[in-house]
């Protein structure tokens, strides 16, 4: 069973989300990836320790669930642009 705590592992996982393969990516394009997929992990790391941990569960889950939403959104959009 995979380690669903590895950021590695969740790395994979969202370049097969993406439709990405590293072994078909520029080295570039695989470097820059990691870097921002990483730097985002970081990000929200850092968001859920210091801000959404200060909230009651009930306004904890409803920002978790905005955060959530705009992703989704934002992907969608972007998916519409390239249709």
């Amino acid at each position: 069973m995979a380690n669903q705590f590895d950021l590695e592992y969740q790395y994979q996982l969202y370049l097969q989300r993406v439709g990405l393969d590293e072994n078909r990516m520029h080295p570039a394009q695989k470097k820059e990836t990691k870097q921002a997929f990483y730097g985002a992990c970081g990000q929200i790391l850092v968001l859920l320790r210091d801000d959404l941990s200060t909230l009651d569960e009930k306004k904890a889950m409803n920002a978790f669930q905005n955060l959530y939403n705009q992703v989704s959104n934002y992907f969608l959009t972007i998916t519409k642009q390239l249709n």
